[in-house]
């Protein structure tokens, strides 16, 4: 079967969407840069008057008495720029004092303020200043004009490009041949994308450079007329004090501000136009023979470093697009878009299996909950109030509510999907999950954001196991097998495309853009949960699971079931809810990390389970030898030994390789464990196998649960270090305990310990 031609135009069109989604945010990133750089050029000439206001100020002289000096100060600075039309001073009730050239009342746009303070921190007026538009409007025209004409052939160009890859590389084929269209479809993508990038470069020289050179010409004004004045004292220029200290405050305020210095004047005097490209020399005195010069150099790559972070992020999230695309289609098809049928998939064609079913409808769902990964911590961190005790805990308390509505939740939400009918179930699920994540988005407070992930989390917890459930529910133990890896490949394709689309919402359009997207995907996954599930409800197991008392007893008492759990999966659920959802964003929040930084770290660990599932499933495995308890113990004890790394150097470096290795060990470990569960359900005879599954999920979103909440406790009392170190020590003590109990103990051909 040849590739259809309508997934190649939905290919074509989702390149050409990302490209041009790139080149948008390029040149809103490019026009908010110019106004900001133009505007802090301004907010230069309000932070030199302010000063010296304030300072007499707290001498004791009101703002109404300083017309002489402040109104000399308002005339200096309006001489010194020529697009500042006009400045103004306003006492604390908001009156016009004094102004200096066309500043009419009430201030048009364009106007820019300074909060002047008393010695009481208390407003004691304002600094106005209006500058021209026609210094915004028309580079703003000419940016917009120039990114527009260049990428509308980018983006035409790539989509074709991607429509003539989708049907030439049609695949069908085995082996690496599946994998040539996704591989050029990101290498259009990216192609694409780094024209645009090259071109915003051009845009920069041309158009932000100057003006970045503008404003540090200004700054530099600023210091020589500081040293104009001491030298106008009679200070000698030898014998100045507190310059280096000066210029190196300079240097933190203006990121554009490369170097600033103060050089002796040579023999033949200073020439202005005699400075190195890139440079300037500022003569001193201004007026008169000079003494010295300082030499100014802007930071020309600040800008540039701005649009090279967007067009990561952009690039990012085209890849995440398609990958989200992929699974769209394979959820349209109801199989593999890239797969030839043989007969025998012809013959049971018009019936999706169980897995295919529910497996595009729990991608979208799960991606709704990932996406608040890179920001909730922050997030609550800015909602507590000033001077709570125990902030740390606190911070933590809206991820431990909802993995502890998950983890209490799973048993009775299963029986309740039974009998609702698992369709029904998600349905329910996803509308209250969605609701819950609409109420996010609009709190403005602590107790408002808890209540609301509470609530979610009773949306998404019916939405799991009405989703595992349905799976569950079928006869066939290979059908059920199979479901179940479809199950948590959904899961963790959804960790991996959600995090970096998170982020970029959060960082560009706010937290509650984020949370409305979490809400929209929850309403998509119920229209599609509508259209794609079959409408049959299971049979009557549910009223023998409820009247089998004391099955759960009998369940952990299940030889070997207990040491599984609590020796590996449970911390390995910890390390995973407390350092990968918690603290691992906390951190990097607190050193500067951008959330799209951060949506794009938390990338890693689920791009390692996604690799290594697979590749470690088999590994190891022989007729006659159960390697399952070696890979489960060697898991762990890379998953807990990954923290150290971190615990002796901090860093985004380390960070990443701590992830790197926890998603290796959890591969490594996740297969044998689930398989080793199935194990335990098999030799329960009688008993349903939800209930061994309710069991299991119950005992691991404890473990999630509890994981963020001792991480916020231990933050609080012994900092990130030692938190880190005893999330550690957790992991690799259980699963050296568990290798203890191994060693002690036997495998009998049932699969019991004894």
């Amino acid at each position: 079967m040849r590739f259809p031609l309508i997934p190649a135009f939905l290919f074509s069109l989702l390149i050409a969407a990302c490209l041009a989604a790139g080149a948008w945010m390029t040149e809103g990133s490019l026009l908010k840069a110019y106004r900001g750089i133009l505007e802090s050029r301004f907010a230069i000439a309000l932070d030199r008057t302010a000063e010296g206001a304030m300072h007499a100020a707290s001498l004791g002289v009101s703002l109404d008495s300083q017309e002489g000096t402040l109104g000399a100060a308002l005339r200096r600075e309006r001489a010194l720029d020529a697009d500042i039309l006009g400045m103004a001073v306003q006492d604390a009730q908001g009156r016009r004092l004094y102004s200096e050239g066309a500043m009419p009342e009430p201030a048009p746009p364009g106007t820019l303020g300074q909060t002047l303070l008393d010695d009481l921190g208390l407003p004691a007026g304002r600094i106005l200043l209006r500058y021209d538009p026609r210094a915004l409007e028309v580079p703003s025209a000419a940016i917009r004009q120039d990114m527009r004409g260049h990428a509308l052939p980018v983006v035409a160009g790539a989509a074709l490009l991607g429509f003539l890859a989708a049907l030439a590389l049609r695949a069908g084929r085995a082996g690496r041949g599946r994998l040539r269209l996704p591989l050029a479809l990101a290498l259009i993508l990216g192609g694409g994308l780094l024209l645009i990038d090259q071109h915003a470069l051009r845009i920069i020289d041309r158009t932000l450079n100057p003006l970045i050179e503008t404003k540090v010409e200004s700054i530099g004004n600023g210091a020589r007329s500081l040293i104009d004045k001491a030298l106008a004292l009679g200070i000698p220029l030898d014998q100045l004090q507190g310059v280096p200290e000066y210029f190196e405050s300079l240097r933190r305020h203006y990121p554009e501000l490369e170097r600033i210095a103060l050089q002796a004047a040579p023999a033949g005097g200073i020439d202005e136009a005699a400075a190195p490209a890139g440079r300037l020399l500022l003569p001193i005195p201004a007026r008169g023979p000079a003494v010295a010069a300082l030499e100014v150099v802007p930071d020309n790559r600040h800008a540039a470093n701005q649009i090279h972070g967007l067009l990561l992020d952009t690039a990012f999230l085209g890849l995440v697009a398609l990958l989200i695309g992929f699974e769209l289609l394979s959820l349209l098809t109801q199989t593999s878009a890239f797969r030839r049928p043989s007969g025998a998939a012809d013959v049971r064609a018009g019936a999706a299996l169980p897995a295919e079913q529910v497996r595009g409808v729990l991608f979208v769902f799960m991606m709704a909950e990932e996406l608040n990964r890179p920001f909730l911590p922050s997030l609550t961190e800015r909602l507590l109030p000033a001077g709570a005790a125990h902030a740390p805990l606190l911070v933590s308390l809206p991820i431990v509510v909802f993995m502890a509505i998950v983890a209490l939740g799973q048993i009775p939400m299963a029986l309740w999907s039974e009998s609702l009918g698992r369709r029904r179930g998600l349905m329910l699920g996803a509308g209250m999950a969605g609701l819950g994540y609409g109420l996010c988005a609009f709190a403005d407070s602590y107790s408002g954001l808890l209540l609301a992930r509470a609530f979610s989390a009773l949306g998404f917890t019916l939405v799991f196991t009405s989703a595992q459930g349905h799976i569950v529910d079928q006869a066939d133990p290979a059908a059920r097998t199979a479901g179940l890896a479809v199950f948590i490949r959904a899961i963790l394709a959804a960790a991996l495309c959600a995090p970096p689309i998170g982020g970029f919402l959060a960082e560009h359009f706010g937290t509650g853009t984020a949370f409305l997207a979490a809400a929209g995907l929850c309403l998509t996954a119920l229209c599609l949960a509508r259209a794609m599930m079959s409408a049959t409800r299971p049979s009557g197991r549910a009223h023998a699971v409820r009247t089998a008392p004391g099955a759960f007893r009998d369940t952990w008492r299940i030889p070997g079931l207990r040491a599984l759990l609590l020796g590996c999966a449970v911390p390995a659920k910890l390390i995973l809810a407390a350092l990968c959802f918690f603290l691992v964003p906390l951190i990097l929040a607190d050193e500067g990390y951008s959330l799209s930084s951060i949506g794009r770290v938390q990338m890693i660990y689920p791009l390692m389970m996604v690799l290594c599932v697979p590749l470690f499933a088999r590994w190891g495995e022989s007729p006659g030898r159960d390697a399952r308890p070696r890979k489960i113990i060697l898991g762990g004890l890379i998953a807990g030994l990954g923290v150290f790394p971190v615990v002796f150097l901090p860093g985004l470096g380390t960070i990443m390789v701590f992830l790197l290795l926890l998603g290796l060990g959890q591969a490594l470990s996740i297969t044998p464990q689930s398989s080793m569960m199935a194990t335990y359900a098999h030799h329960g005879q009688g008993r349903h196998s939800a209930q061994v599954l309710g069991l299991f999920r119950l005992v691991e979103r404890g473990g999630s649960a509890a994981g963020p909440a001792l991480a916020g406790a231990a933050l609080g009392l012994l900092g990130p270090a030692p938190t880190l170190a005893l999330f550690g020590l957790l992991t690799t003590g259980g699963a050296l305990l568990y290798g203890y109990g191994q060693w002690r103990s036997t495998f009998n051909p049932s699969g019991r310990l004894s």
